[in-house]
């Protein structure tokens, strides 16, 4: 049980069958698109980012892959991009491991993203997010999205957060929406 909590998501993408159609909507290094295209069935990813050192080191771990699509662009975008369904939607929230730790996601356009998001997802499709709230705008994002997600109707989601709660430093935890109807 003291996984990590990326290998946690790894976990909750295995468990979802049938993901033919998926988004990753923070692509960051690529490690959670390349587990993505490796381990299941999908047919279509798409992968979003702000900054092009994202972006180059995503197609430098991916390389071509028909599959897979790159948007330099914010996720709160995402409805100018992706029209049809999906099966599951991944957030890694926070800011791109090794570069400027100013740069984050930001509790706004996360949030307007998320909107966005669960309009998309397919009945019985899941939507994953990683949550760091251990720096100030992690924090803020963190209240933000927890906020929301209380006011989302318990018949046609089902929210699920998964957290180490004797762990020091305001550790990431996961927040698994998943669509009832």
């Amino acid at each position: 049980m003291a996984k990590r909590i990326v290998d946690l998501v790894k976990d909750l993408i295995l468990d979802k069958k049938d993901i033919k159609k998926a988004i990753d909507m923070t692509a960051g290094t690529g490690k959670d698109s390349k587990f993505i295209l490796e381990n299941t069935q999908v047919e279509n990813l798409t992968a979003f980012d702000i900054q092009k050192q994202a972006e180059e080191e995503t197609r430098a771990l991916i390389g071509e892959d028909k599959r897979f699509t790159f948007i330099l662009a914010s996720h709160e975008k995402i409805d100018k991009y992706i029209k049809d369904p999906v099966d599951l939607i991944i957030y890694n929230l926070g800011y791109l491991p090794g570069a400027d730790k100013n740069i984050t996601t930001k509790a706004e356009t996360t949030l307007k993203s998320l909107e966005k998001a669960l309009k998309l997802i397919k009945k019985d499709g899941r939507i994953i997010l990683t949550i760091y709230p251990g720096h100030p705008a992690g924090r803020k994002e963190s209240q933000s999205l927890e906020s929301y997600l209380e006011s989302l109707d318990n018949k046609t989601y089902s929210i699920l957060k998964i957290t180490y709660t004797n762990r020091p430093n305001n550790p990431p935890y996961i927040l698994v929406i998943e669509k009832e109807k």
